[in-house]
Formats: structure tokens, sequence, C-alpha cells
């Protein structure tokens, strides 16, 4: 099984990695399922193969390989200690998650109407203006994903506005949480391989997933 010791405790932890497949698009798949359920628990996650294969709704034969394969891929991780779970009104816990993304200090996350949920290091005028970037991204996206996902392969909804390097100046990613759709907008270099990103996609899991 992997890392798991069956003589030790262990609490599942779902890592920025996995956390960014399971809301990366919104084809139905069993290792997203599974991801977004453990995103949306607000209860620590001991790990046992019980609670694994009703999270997964599979038998546990089919629950255990589901689980050893997102493990190797990195998505999960087991730990000594239960990961925190982050409660209270979203925009008290966002500003400070969003920060660590950036290596500017300036992100924002809007849903898909154009509404800011949460900004920092932004103004109020750049938070509003950019909100509404990334609700008519979300839209253009969904108008052309069958060419973009689908003839050519593309498995992101992510954009970004690029200097002459190629580096990243301004990103957007769409996160898809059920039938919720957000957006992420990044200025500078983007830090999605922090925790704090797996915990913002956790806050919303738990505030918005419908089941």
């Amino acid at each position: 099984m992997g890392d798991y010791n069956k003589d030790s405790i262990r609490y599942i932890a779902i890592t920025p990695s996995g956390a960014y497949f399971a809301t990366l698009n919104p084809t139905p798949d069993d290792a997203r399922a599974l991801l977004l359920q453990l995103l949306s628990t607000d209860f620590d996650l001991l790990y046992s193969l019980e609670l694994v294969s009703e999270l997964a709704d599979l038998d546990e034969v089919q629950a255990m390989g589901l689980f050893q394969q997102l493990l190797d891929r990195g998505f999960v991780a087991l730990t000594e200690a239960p990961p925190e779970i982050h409660r209270g009104p979203l925009e008290e816990l966002l500003p400070d998650m969003l920060k660590q993304l950036s290596g500017a200090g300036k992100a924002l996350l809007a849903d898909d109407q154009g509404f800011c949920l949460s900004s920092t290091g932004f103004s109020a005028e750049q938070s509003e203006t950019l909100s509404a970037l990334a609700a008519d991204l979300i839209s253009l996206q969904e108008r052309h994903k069958r060419l973009l996902n689908g003839e050519m392969g593309l498995a992101g909804d992510s954009w970004g506005i690029m200097n002459a390097a190629g580096q990243s100046q301004i990103g957007c990613w769409v996160v898809h949480i059920g039938h919720q759709r957000f957006c992420l907008v990044i200025s500078d270099m983007p830090k999605l391989n922090q925790q704090a990103f797996a915990e913002i996609l956790g806050c919303l899991a738990r505030r918005y997933l419908e089941y």
C-alpha cells in the first residue's frame, strides 16, 4: 500500500496537485469525484479502507486501487497529523491564502458572473475590472471548449497574459466546483504548488459543492 503502514495512524491530505486535478474541468472521473469528496469534507480524514470506500462509492477492492493511484500520482498524501481545516466566512479566510499564490502578493478570486469574492494586492478598480475579465474568459472558454478541450486535447481552462519572454504577467485559472465555476487571477509568478492553493479549493468545495 505504498506509503501506508497498517500499524500506524495516518490522515489523508489533499496535495496542491490533487486539488488542481480535482477542479481542472467538470468531466466525470472516479479520481476527480473522490478528490472532490475529500476536499469538501469538514472533518479530519483518518485513513481507513472503509472511509475511502464510502467516499468513493466503490467496493473496497476498487476503492483501494483508486486510492493507490492517487497516492502514486501525488494527488493525496498520508500524514501523521490531520491537515488544518479552515472554517469561517470566505471573506476572512481568502485574502491571506490568495496572497501566497502570487510572487507579487496580488491575486483575486471571482465567480463566473464577475463578482469578486476576495482580492489582495489589487486596488478596488483593478479588482472589479479583473473580475469582469475573468467572467468573460470563463464564457469564452465555454464557447470554444469543443475545439480546445476536445479536438486539441487541452486539459485545462487557464488563460494568461505573457510578456515577450513568455513569462506570466497575469494568469487566470478556471476552477470547477461541481456545476459552479470560479476564476483565480494571479499577478506575476503563480505559486500554485503552495498548500494554500489546496486550502482555497477546499473552502470553496465545502461551501459550494452539491451532491
